[in-house]
């Protein structure tokens, strides 16, 4: 199963106001207990959570490092992040790399389910090897990476 999580209906649930942008460690703390406990939560097995980012204005390191980052060393099911912009990426690769951490993202352009391994180059070489070993990805003969789930 695939589970999804909306990163801006958390935000506005998490804080007070109508903030768009993931911004301060206390923030990004919240917002991360938030989805833990959601994933927690989940009355199906979780084989893969989808970590959406659409509508999330900015996200700053620190935000980057406590909700990105602290998943992932914890990470109970595949966590793939979606609705990804440029702004963001910015935020989230150096963080990922810092760690020696890598994650999975799905590409805006086109979409058709693809995805991009980013982080630390040796942790993103192991995430896909892995996935692949458990038949939850594949890579495809255009040389991307697919979920086999739907």
């Amino acid at each position: 199963m695939i589970q999804h999580i909306d990163v801006h209906a958390v935000l506005q649930e998490s804080v007070s106001g109508v903030y768009t942008d993931l911004v301060t460690r206390p923030t990004g703390r919240v917002v991360r207990e938030r989805i833990e406990r959601a994933m927690a939560t989940a009355q199906d097995p979780v084989t893969v959570t989808r970590i959406d980012f659409t509508g999330v204005g900015c996200i700053d390191y620190s935000c980057a490092d406590e909700i990105v980052a602290k998943l992932l060393r914890d990470r109970r099911a595949v966590v793939v992040l979606s609705g990804i912009s440029e702004g963001h990426r910015e935020a989230i690769e150096p963080v990922l790399a810092g760690h020696g951490l890598a994650a999975l993202i799905e590409r805006r352009e086109g979409g058709n389910g693809e995805l991009e391994a980013l982080g630390a180059p040796e942790a993103a070489a192991a995430l896909v090897d892995e996935l692949v070993a458990r038949r939850l990805a594949v890579r495809t003969p255009a040389g991307t990476i697919a979920l086999t789930l739907a």
